[in-house]
């Protein structure tokens, strides 16, 4: 804001310098990027928070200066001289739309005479960077500049059916704006349009057709209350932003239409000989109540850590154009230019900044204390990522944002659950406008814009959410993603290349190691079915009939997609899902003083039952005594009949309190070839 100090010290006395001056209003937040030289006089430019649409103008800045030296304000008067005849037999408004446009305030008037405006006010237009058009436009933005309110001036001749009608846009509707771009509209967009097509974009520019121009005579006079998020959608959406939608987007004062209508009419009357028709069109179909604001001292005492005597509170906050009523504590109403004073830390914060920051001791406050402790959930999750860092792999992180065309590249089908998204209702470009609900096509493109950079031995993981809809709201899902890709290490004279590439199975080992070290276990593997991995090269891990885990090797249609050079081969987790059964803690044991047993089993058994299902049978038949089970070959063919396989197993036995005899070993291993054959149907090779 570009505040003329000639022009503010028509509004308040400033007795104090320009440097005192600045150093006051930064003081109390409104911070002086610069003071500037403009003639004789000077420029102070204020840099605002955008909480504060009522600085936005000339009276708002002259308010901040009389509360903050305690000066009387002294606004505007105005003293319009209406006509007999009624603005409403030349005009109506009709909102089809009131939760965009809660008030419309239209006046309308006569035998204005258009030229240049006269030297003040273009000189106070100049210097606050506004460039002087005609005296008709030229007062809608100078009572722009002086009350915060924008206005916009029709050429009422222009405008057809003497009816104004503030609706949304229509699909395919267009608009040539007052800098001569046509703008394409959609029903998103508020517009004000006649009884035939649109005229002007609500809050942010006019329409050309009905601009103000030489020939004009009369004028419709347009002074509203737009919805805030409305109009900062539809100006980001057009990419333009003008005076009017920078403080409409803010927030602007309900109230404020009429008198800035009002003022603008008796600035018309002086400076273009207009003659302004009794009344005003306002229609105001959705009033803005006053808010109320329990203020307690005590709490206000406790926040600042300094006492402020009752009655500077309330001066403060009557000065600042709030209603105050005493009791057991004060009930606020705040004015409703002050958008931004919602709740009672709000009227604390004012109280604090008028009072001075100056006058609360620095201090520490004193408030019960715990000891802090970092989140389990953290704790896990940085577990994770120091595990997966050993295994070789580095932590990325992609965009929570992407587009539905991901999910053709990956081969998901219509109607799957993935592709049910939370849609974002204002995305910024075109290709972020969804949430993501996997985190598989990241980790794809970074696999992707490595092998096209020429980096082709990519082993990465990502933590991150994934988000998904539920009863109406969003459902956030912690998941872990690895992508692995090329050599594991560098290759060597005693090494073929492929022993030094990435397989399905080094990725199956990372996540074996990773809920080991979790303490995750008790899980099933099963064959996968995901349709963004090879159907023959995929599996799942299952806990508690869940599915925990999904890994195996890209698709090779999904890894055409992406121009990935190599087999890649692809994990998730689902972290949320086997946060029940993470266990940090370790329990340690002494090294065995007894040896181990060691024995080998082959086991054939049908082609479809997994090793893992084998496993469990040996553990089960074990029990305790039973350390370690460990696949050291799969066989088919000949003798193995045609649809069987045959595995090979060492088995490790070991006791804590004595040697392990031949016999009892024995005994174990006969209670396991006896399960294998009930429980599998399985026969034991070298019987």
């Amino acid at each position: 804001m570009r505040v003329l100090i000639s022009w503010l010290s028509e509004y308040v006395d400033v007795p104090i310098s320009i440097p005192e001056l600045s150093e006051r209003l930064s003081m109390a937040g409104l911070a002086v990027e610069a003071v500037e030289p403009f003639g004789d006089d000077f420029v102070l430019d204020i840099e605002l928070t955008p909480n504060r649409p009522d600085c936005m103008s000339m009276l708002g800045i002259a308010r901040e200066v009389s509360v903050l030296l305690d000066l009387p304000l002294r606004p505007p008067k105005v003293d319009l001289r209406e006509e007999q005849e009624e603005a409403s037999r030349y005009i109506s408004v009709e909102i089809l739309d009131p939760e965009l446009c809660p008030r419309y305030v239209a006046r309308v008037i006569l035998d204005v005479e258009v030229g240049p405006s006269p030297p003040w006010m273009q000189r106070r237009l100049e210097a606050a960077g506004i460039r002087a058009i005609n005296n008709v436009v030229d007062v809608t933005n100078y009572v722009m500049l002086e009350l915060g309110q924008p206005l916009h001036a029709f050429d009422y001749d222009r405008l057809r059916g003497g009816r104004i009608i503030v609706r949304r846009a229509m699909e395919g509707e267009t608009l040539l704006t007052l800098d001569g771009e046509v703008r394409s509209l959609d029903p998103s967009m508020l517009v004000i349009a006649d009884v035939e097509r649109p005229v002007a974009l609500a809050g942010i520019i006019g329409g050309a057709e009905t601009e103000i121009g030489p020939s004009t005579r009369r004028v419709l006079l347009e002074a509203a209350y737009f919805h805030p998020t409305s109009i900062r959608r539809t100006s980001k959406r057009l990419g333009l932003r003008t005076e009017a939608s920078s403080r409409f987007e803010r927030g602007m004062d309900p109230n404020g239409p009429v008198i800035a209508s009002a003022r603008a009419c008796q600035l018309l009357q002086s400076v273009a000989r207009g003659r302004v028709l009794a009344g005003a069109v306002d229609v105001y179909p959705l009033q803005v109540s006053p808010r109320r604001i329990r203020l307690r001292p005590e709490r206000l005492k406790r926040l600042l850590g300094v006492e402020v005597p009752g009655e500077k509170i309330e001066q403060i906050l009557e000065k600042l154009g709030c209603a105050v009523t005493r009791g057991e504590s004060l009930e606020v109403i705040p004015p409703t230019f002050r958008p931004d004073l919602a709740i009672e830390e709000d009227l604390i914060e004012e109280v604090a900044r008028i009072y001075g920051y100056n006058q609360i001791p620095a201090k520490m406050p004193v408030e019960a204390t715990t000891q802090g402790r970092r989140d389990p959930v953290l704790e896990i999750e940085d577990t994770i990522r120091e595990i997966l860092v050993r295994c070789g792999f580095h932590e990325v992180h992609t965009y929570t944002l992407t587009n539905p065309q991901v999910f053709q590249r990956i081969r998901v089908p219509e109607g799957d659950a993935l592709r049910e998204v939370v849609r974002l209702r204002n995305p910024l470009v075109e290709d972020h406008t969804i949430l993501r609900t996997t985190l598989v096509p990241g980790l794809l493109q970074v696999l992707s814009t490595n092998a096209a950079r020429g980096t082709k031995d990519v082993h990465i993981f990502e933590l991150g959410k994934t988000f998904h809809p539920l009863s109406g709201e969003v459902q956030e899902r912690r998941e872990l993603g690895l992508a692995m890709m090329g050599e594991l290490t560098e290759g060597n004279w005693n090494l073929r290349p492929e022993q030094v590439q990435a397989t399905f199975y080094h990725l199956k080992g990372a996540v074996e190691t990773l809920f080991e070290e979790l303490g995750v276990s008790g899980y099933q593997l099963r064959r996968g079915t995901r349709p963004w991995l090879h159907p023959g090269r995929s599996a799942e891990l299952l806990l508690d009939g869940t599915v925990i885990a999904v890994l195996g090797e890209v698709h090779p249609e999904v890894a055409r997609h992406y121009d990935l050079p190599l087999r890649a081969y692809l994990a998730t987790v689902d972290i949320e899902a086997i946060l029940p059964f993470v266990s940090l803690r370790r329990a340690y044991r002494p090294i065995p003083k007894f040896p181990a047993v060691y024995r080998d089993l082959a086991v054939v058994v049908e082609e479809e039952i997994p090793s893992g299902e084998v496993e469990k049978v040996i553990a089960e038949a074990c029990g305790s005594l039973l350390e370690r089970i460990e696949l050291f070959d799969l066989y088919q063919g000949p003798p193995v009949p045609e649809g069987h396989k045959s595995l090979a197993y060492t088995l490790t036995f070991r006791a804590g309190d004595r040697t392990l005899s031949s016999e009892e070993v024995e005994e174990l291993l006969a209670r396991a070839r006896q399960l294998l054959t009930q429980r599998l149907n399985a026969w034991i090779r070298g019987q």
